[in-house]
């Protein structure tokens, strides 16, 4: 779709109270693009009587804490560092703060940022790649270890860099200012650098007798670098101009240009926790941007808007929930400490929704887009972040290091007896093999969760997305994942890239790429480019079986489909039943189901409607009746099984269909089946254990 047609298309999907949003925010640009106002004259002394964050005491951080922040201070220093959890980046030292790391691309400008785009960058670059260093995971990093270790060089460098940064990257010049999310997620973080800095004692610091900072930081995009000292850079900036250098712009600019109308998604609620965090901590901050009453108000909206209230993320994208919490969480923190109430709902919302991630996270195969997003690094392994999350909401023991800097789910989110969520010996299971009797329903979300000790069922019976452009929604609609004995085997595909992959992107979206029941050839809902869909599905109906059966159905304009899931005592398995109902004026008659199983699982036909699925050890047999009329199986060779990288193009000659996302930015080759049935037969797929 070309460029134009995406903003016509994205025009329509507005309100008129959008649309003057977005002129207005154009005049704000025109405006702020000459003349911006000077900041020097702020006090920033940090609140010294409700301070945020409140640290717990160095002494008493656990040893998995202190020797993960002393093997990443090794890596951060040796320029190793990882994007997305998980990708894996040579950085500079210090890094060139406008780069994509991966692709080798250096888009270093100082044009204003007003005149740049975001979405698609030149030579394979990709705008989330560029923007990970600038998120400051690495700098808070060293700043905990600054404050845990008492690590003087980590303590050092973290100010150096952040000097670094502000002399690379002018205030609204250059791609780390064309979002207000990129600038509210440094406001997070340098709320944490800010506090663990000052109370470190490892040699930063707070301000020198006498100390001038330039004026006007920033007030053209050709500002020149940093105040030198006898013509060198300054070998320590003070915390008080690091606090002056980057506060006041990135307050001003995060208010000014936040999220709204049908883009007020986990961005805006990212926006929010950084005003939120920054002015808490320095209160003279809030005549760049609003009141803390009005921001708490503003927040505590959102809150309930994007949380369903038994938890779900209205965004229907598992990764992004966890990302939004924990937003949420800090920002409740926040509040809480400068002394306001946060209202009795909103914590209720907050502890429905870590209730609601604890149950639906499995392992690496979330559902929806993703990015792998964190926001502030409390974990001990940053390749475990989800699980350390997940394990902390079940029981806080059993993640020592997010429980080191956040204590026991304090602050009023505890569940009787205690404990943030139930732990999972308490949810609702019978004996070995043998399901639960009833579904476990999030009604206003839309999933439903079977799981026992030998089975997990993930259904999806959301809606398409959030708001007018359901920006991140998948058409997962009545789509089921399947794990047997803590393995996962029938999976969500996952995200891929939003920007480096286009076709990779478009495919992992669609009804194709997903094993609800779907039509061959129908574009419907239309996906219209990038985070914008047109005329969503209708929100799918649940309807209640018998027992341990659950059956929904989705309406379409070409007729209904619906899919059944019951618990088959006599295979001691799962059977999952499609049908579809098409509409008297439409003549379509065949309908697909595509089952994508996890890279590295093994798929043999037994017999002709009879497979074997091997992995990790574990054996699932799957059962094709008559209704089917048509069974195409593909297993990956051995050459193609191997395969893993971050496009399409790693991958070498394989199937569309055979790739998967395990995380974003990264791919790889699964086995699949892909069934076709007619109109009118109920055509059933079982998955039961291995006998014998």
């Amino acid at each position: 779709m070309s460029k134009l047609a995406w903003y016509c298309n994205r025009l329509r999907a507005m309100g008129p109270a959008e649309v003057g949003a977005h002129v207005a925010r154009k005049l704000r640009q025109f405006m702020d693009a000459r003349r911006l106002p000077d900041w020097s004259a702020i006090s920033l002394e940090p609140d010294g009587q409700r301070p945020f964050p409140v640290l717990p005491p160095a002494a008493s951080a656990p040893d998995a804490l202190q020797e993960a922040l002393g093997r990443d201070v090794g890596d951060i220093l040796a320029g190793r560092w990882k994007a997305f959890g998980h990708l894996d980046l040579k950085v500079d030292v210090p890094p060139r703060w406008q780069t994509d790391y991966l692709a080798g691309v250096d888009l270093t400008t100082e044009v204003s940022a007003f005149e740049l785009s975001n979405r698609q960058q030149p030579r394979g670059a990709d705008i989330k790649v560029l923007w990970e260093p600038s998120r400051w995971n690495q700098l808070v990093r060293l700043a905990q270890a600054a404050y845990v270790l008492r690590d003087r060089e980590a303590a050092e460098t973290c100010a150096q860099w952040l000097q670094s940064w502000v002399e690379h990257n002018p205030a609204y010049c250059g791609l780390n200012w064309t979002s207000a999310l990129e600038s509210g997620l440094r406001l997070v973080q340098f709320a944490w650098i800010d506090a663990l800095l000052t109370q470190s004692g490892a040699g930063v610091p707070l301000n020198r007798p006498g100390e001038e900072l330039r004026q006007g930081i920033g007030a053209s995009c050709g500002a020149g670098s940093l105040e030198q000292d006898g013509g060198r850079q300054d070998a320590c900036p003070t915390l008080d101009r690091l606090r002056r250098e980057i506060l006041p712009a990135h307050v001003w600019f995060t208010w000014r240009y936040r999220s709204c109308g049908s883009s007020a998604n986990n961005h805006l609620l990212g926006e929010l926790a950084g005003l939120i965090l920054a002015v808490v901590r320095w209160p003279a901050l809030a005549r760049f941007c609003a009141p803390l009453a009005h921001l708490h108000e503003a927040w505590e909206r959102e809150v309930l808007a994007q949380f369903a209230s038994d938890g779900g993320n209205s965004e229907q994208a598992l990764g992004y929930h966890l990302f939004s919490w924990e937003f949420c969480w800090q920002t409740h923190t926040a509040l809480r400490s400068s002394g306001r109430r946060v209202t009795s709902s909103a914590a209720q919302r907050l502890l429905s929704a870590a209730r609601f991630y604890a149950q639906m996270k499995a392992d690496e195969w979330d559902y929806g887009d993703s990015d792998n997003a964190y926001v502030t690094p409390f974990f001990a392994e940053e390749t475990r972040a989800a699980e350390e999350w997940r394990a902390w909401f079940f029981e806080a023991a059993s993640s020592p290091a997010i429980r080191y800097w956040w204590g026991d789910a304090s602050l009023g989110l505890k569940a009787p007896g205690g404990k943030l969520v139930e732990h999972s010996s308490g949810y609702p299971s019978g004996l070995a093999g043998t399901p639960a009797k009833s579904w476990k329903l999030f009604r206003d979300s839309g999933y439903a969760l079977q799981r026992s000790e030998d089975w997990q069922l993930r259904w999806d019976l959301s809606p398409l997305g959030y708001l007018a452009t359901a920006a991140h929604g998948h058409l997962d609609a009545l789509h089921v994942s399947i794990w047997h004995r803590g393995v996962a085997f029938v999976i969500d595909p996952g995200t891929g890239a939003y920007y480096a992959d286009g076709v990779l992107r478009e495919h992992l979206a669609s009804w194709r790429a997903h094993n609800g029941p779907h039509l061959a050839g129908v574009r419907f809902p239309q996906r219209l480019g990038t985070f914008l869909w047109g005329s969503a599905h209708a929100v799918p109906a649940r309807v209640e079986g018998a027992g341990d059966e659950l059956s929904g159905e989705l309406h379409l304009p070409v007729g209904r489909v619906q899919r059944s899931i019951r618990w088959t005592a006599e295979d001691t398995g799962w059977q999952v039943e499609d049908e579809y109902e098409p509409r008297s004026a439409v003549k379509s008659a065949e309908f697909i189901v595509r089952w994508q199983f996890a890279p590295s699982v093994s798929l043999e036909q037994v017999d002709e409607r009879v497979f074997r699925l091997r992995r990790s050890g574990v054996t699932l047999v799957v059962l094709l009746n008559g209704g089917w009329s048509s069974v195409f199986w593909f297993q990956p060779d051995q050459c193609q099984q191997k395969a893993r990288g971050t496009t399409l193009q790693d991958l070498g000659d394989v199937p569309l269909d055979a790739v998967c996302s395990p995380a974003f930015r990264r791919v790889a080759v699964g086995p699949y089946l892909l069934l076709t049935g007619k109109a009118g037969v109920r055509a059933a797929t079982t998955f039961t254990e291995a006998q014998g």
